[in-house]
């Protein structure tokens, strides 16, 4: 995919005598997302509006690959931009507005079929919370096909469940398009960038340090030490950079559709919550970069295992209160006759909103019980340091008086009665936030329960991280998930040898070998545990994995030309990330012997160069492994077979050196393809000839 830049420069803005902006400058590229903090009235949102072209000033430079635009948004594939305010209709329905904006159906369809907007499709906008308002408005702008998003305060005044929402939308279209973001919710600002730009008098600062908000005196001194999350568990900084992993990869390894059969995501077992799902869902599918994330992730899961806590969650519950906390109904009225009068109404004439709340008032406080009783299991010396911070922030909100008297005073519906009002408001407004926090926390806890027991029952280990820059993997026990009484391998591979020349027979093990390979190093880096009986590790920029690749008839590409380009994507990957994992299953398979043995030659010896990376290559063509001896880095290894009585022997054990067997004539013999076809002939022969006129 071609990566776009967008550059601004020379922006001077001013409002009569005030001088707002007075030297900025910032790029932004495809995969970036460009966090720009400052104070109130800095000029943050009037910077948006002048890269957009809805503001004029009198002096600005916008160019988008090199190219001057002054008005970007009368250029329908350029630009996209959220406002602070509600900018779509709201008399219309979601479908409807998905229709108007998006002309694609298949992104229409894409977006209608989101799990946060399904069930609201025939909803209007006003009918919304905040948070589902604000998520919609961004999903429909990231579905825009244009090349660069401008969201002005995505985070404000939202539940933490969007925000992360948002934040989710924004990593899985970064790849895209480049983004460039503004809120005075710094935490979120700096967890969704990789790039921060303060505004400080006017001008622009690149910040290198989050030290620097606080030198710079746009955050107070030890704001970040008291009150930014730790760098590990799920906390984010600006060093936490994605693991990246293309589609291809993805489908390659079973991790693209949850649903598909045969998908990876069928070996975890399910959470007990749907948030926990999504949890799940989203932790795999952004594996990182950072270290003490990764620690966190996988220390939090191996101590729930070790332990053996039972989160013994009632999912019916939890779905409840999200349901009621998020919900949009009248709140109810907080005095004593207000309450009477609508307890009466309700026992003559039942209300659905007057359930809602009732009902939503005692599933949250039997939620905030659970907690309480739950937190104990977790307080004791082993927990380690992720884990003994999310309890610390679950005492911290059950503490708060307001949470804590409720808890206490609230006994059965006689009580409710005359404080309905009361607790309907201390939940849904002044507490919803702390709510929406515990109930996030509590769905990590869950998606790493549903882990933990999944390590168990398929005796899954944890990787151990190694801090060294040279690339290094090391498994033992290597097996695949998905495969029942699967043979295991050890494998080693380095910087020293960081090229494995991988031959073997029709259906000896390669590919499975190279998807058990790709597997564990994918979820080495989402944290969680490998199939394997221990593996070491270093952490890599990404994989890339060239397995199941087809041809593409939409764009003309034969199965070779598929092949070649995806080759050079790798190549420029490695230019850009330097430190990648490749698999290729079968190199050039795709076109004649002769040229695929002789581009399978001079692409391996290439690879082999790269030291910063390690390259799994498998082939038939044997024939090339004798000139590839001569590169000392490279390893050979094979999965043999044997032939006992004209029948193929298949251990599945990976040993050094170059497979010998050629199986596949033998497997087509096999299959009595000349014996059908000779009796198809045979009564073709025997029919009558047909009279043609």
């Amino acid at each position: 995919m071609k990566v776009h830049e967008l550059e601004v420069s020379s922006v001077l803005k001013s409002y009569g005598n005030v001088q707002i902006l007075s030297n900025v400058y910032l790029t932004c590229k495809t995969g970036d997302v460009v966090g720009i903090l400052g104070r109130n009235g800095c000029g943050k949102s009037t910077l948006l509006k002048i890269i957009f072209g809805s503001v004029d000033t009198f002096n600005k430079n916008i160019r988008i690959d090199k190219k001057v635009y002054l008005k970007p948004y009368q250029h329908k594939d350029l630009m996209a931009y959220l406002p602070q305010h509600d900018f779509l209709p709201k008399r219309i329905s979601l479908r409807k507005i998905a229709a108007i904006f998006l002309e694609d159906q298949e992104t229409q369809k894409r977006v209608l079929h989101d799990h946060r907007i399904k069930e609201h499709l025939d909803k209007t906008i006003t009918e919304l919370s905040g948070g589902q308002r604000r998520y919609f408005e961004v999903l429909l702008l990231v579905n825009l096909p244009v090349k660069f998003i401008l969201l002005d305060e995505p985070f404000s005044g939202i539940e933490p469940l969007y925000k992360d929402e948002i934040k989710e939308l924004i990593n899985q279209h970064r790849s895209e398009k480049g983004f460039i973001i503004t809120d005075h919710d710094y935490r979120n600002i700096i967890s969704a960038s990789n790039h921060l730009i303060l505004i400080v008098n006017g001008v622009s600062k690149p910040i290198n340090r989050l030290e620097e908000l606080e030198e710079l005196n746009y955050l107070p001194k030890g704001a970040l030490a008291t009150e930014a999350q730790p760098e590990f568990g799920d906390s984010t900084t600006e060093e936490s950079i994605p693991f990246e992993a293309d589609i291809q990869t993805l489908k390659d390894l079973d991790l693209l559709d949850p649903n598909k059969s045969g998908s990876l995501y069928s070996v975890f077992e399910s959470p007990q919550t749907k948030g926990g799902k999504n949890t799940l869902d989203r932790l795999l599918k952004c594996p990182v970069q950072q270290l003490k994330i990764l620690e966190g992730r996988r220390d939090s899961i191996r101590h729930l295992q070790e332990s053996g806590i039972k989160l013994q969650i009632d999912r019916k519950q939890i779905d409840f209160v999200e349901y009621y906390i998020t919900s949009t109904i009248p709140p109810a009225r907080k005095n004593y006759l207000d309450a009477t009068l609508s307890s009466i109404k309700n026992s003559y004439k039942p209300s659905n909103d007057y359930y809602i709340i009732e009902s939503g008032i005692k599933h949250t406080v039997g939620f905030l019980k659970y907690l309480t009783s739950l937190l104990p299991r977790f307080q004791n010396g082993s927990t380690p340091g992720y884990l003994s911070h999310l309890c610390f922030r679950i005492l911290e909100i059950l503490t708060k008086q307001e949470i804590r008297e409720v808890s206490q005073s609230y006994t059965d519906k006689k009580t409710l009665f005359f404080k309905i009002g009361e607790y309907d408001n201390l939940f849904r407004k002044i507490v919803k936030n702390d709510i929406l926090e515990l109930l996030n926390i509590l769905y990590e806890l869950d998606a790493y329960a549903a882990v933990a027991s999944t390590a168990d029952n398929l005796s899954l280990s944890y990787p151990e991280y190694l801090e060294n820059s040279e690339p290094k993997v090391e498994i033992k026990g290597l097996f695949h998930p998905l495969i029942k009484n699967a043979v295991a391998n050890d494998f080693s591979i380095n910087q020293s040898n960081n090229l494995c020349f991988l031959t073997g027979a029709n259906m000896s093990g390669k590919s499975t070998f190279l998807k058990a390979f790709g597997i564990s190093v994918y979820l080495a880096h989402a944290g969680f545990p490998v199939p394997a009986l221990s593996m070491k590790t270093t952490i890599f920029n990404g994989i890339v994995t060239t397995i199941n690749l087809a041809d593409d008839i939409n764009k003309g590409y034969s199965h070779f030309y598929s092949e070649v380009r995806r080759v050079r994507e790798t190549a420029l990957k490695i230019k850009k990330d330097k430190k990648l994992v490749v698999i290729f299953d079968e190199l050039f398979r795709g076109t004649n012997v002769k040229d695929a043995s002789e581009a399978s030659l001079i692409i391996t010896a290439a690879f082999s160069k790269i030291h910063t990376s390690i390259f799994l290559i498998s082939t038939h063509i044997v024939e090339i492994a004798k000139e590839l001896e001569n590169y000392q880095n490279i390893i050979f290894s094979c999965f043999d077979t044997k032939l006992q009585q004209e029948t193929p022997i298949y251990d599945y054990k990976l040993v050094a050196g170059i497979s010998k067997e050629s199986l596949g004539l033998y497997i087509v013999k096999n299959e009595r393809i000349v014996e059908i076809l000779e009796e198809a002939i045979k009564e073709q022969s025997c029919m009558p000839e047909s009279n043609t006129p």
